[in-house]
C-alpha cells in the first residue's frame, strides 16, 4: 500500500483518514489554511472541503479541546509563581503598580461568586417544588413540604429552633 492509499483509510474512531486528522491537528495548534496545506502538500480547498464535514469539526475541536487541557494544566503550574509576583507587586515602591496589583485582586474576589450560607434555606428550597394548577395556562405554584423540611433538617444535623 503507498502512501497516498494509506492516506484514503478512513480510520473507525474519528471517521477521518490519517491525513484529515492530521490537518485537523495542525490547524487546532494554530497553523492557518495555507500553512497546512503547504505542509501536508494540499490543495487549500480540499482542506476547506474537509473543514465541512461533522467529523473534521469534531476531531478540530477535541484536538482544541486537548490543547486548551495542556495549557490549562500548564498555567496552574505557574500558580505559585504568579501569586508571588503578585504579592510582590503590592509591597513595590511604584504606588501605580502597586494600586493595579491590589485592584485586580479585589476584582478577582468580586468575580468569585458566593454560594448560599444559610443552611435553612437551602433546606427549605430542597423541600419545595413547584406545581401546576392549570397546566394548560401555565399557572405554577410553590408548595412547601413540612415534612421534607423536618427530614432534611435531622438528616443534615441541623436543629429546629421552631
Amino acid at each position: 500500500m503507498n502512501r497516498n492509499q494509506q492516506n484514503q483509510t478512513i480510520l473507525t474512531a474519528s471517521g477521518l483518514t490519517p491525513l484529515q486528522e492530521q490537518a485537523a491537528t495542525l490547524l487546532a495548534s494554530g497553523k492557518n489554511i495555507s500553512e497546512v496545506a503547504e505542509e501536508l502538500s494540499l490543495n487549500r480547498g480540499t482542506i476547506y472541503q474537509w473543514q465541512q464535514k461533522i467529523t473534521f469539526q469534531c476531531y478540530f475541536n477535541f484536538q482544541r479541546q486537548e490543547a486548551k487541557d495542556t495549557l490549562k494544566n500548564g498555567l496552574f503550574s505557574l500558580y505559585n509563581e504568579a501569586l508571588e509576583a503578585i504579592k510582590g507587586c503590592l509591597s513595590s515602591e511604584n504606588e501605580t503598580i502597586k494600586l493595579k496589583a491590589a485592584t485586580y485582586i479585589i476584582q478577582k474576589i468580586e468575580e468569585n461568586p458566593m454560594g448560599e450560607t444559610d443552611i435553612k434555606e437551602v433546606l427549605k428550597g430542597q423541600a419545595t417544588r413547584i406545581e401546576s394548577d392549570f397546566p394548560i395556562i401555565n399557572a405554577e405554584r410553590e408548595v412547601f413540604d413540612e415534612k421534607e423540611y423536618k427530614r432534611l433538617l435531622i438528616e443534615n444535623g441541623v436543629k429546629d429552633d421552631a
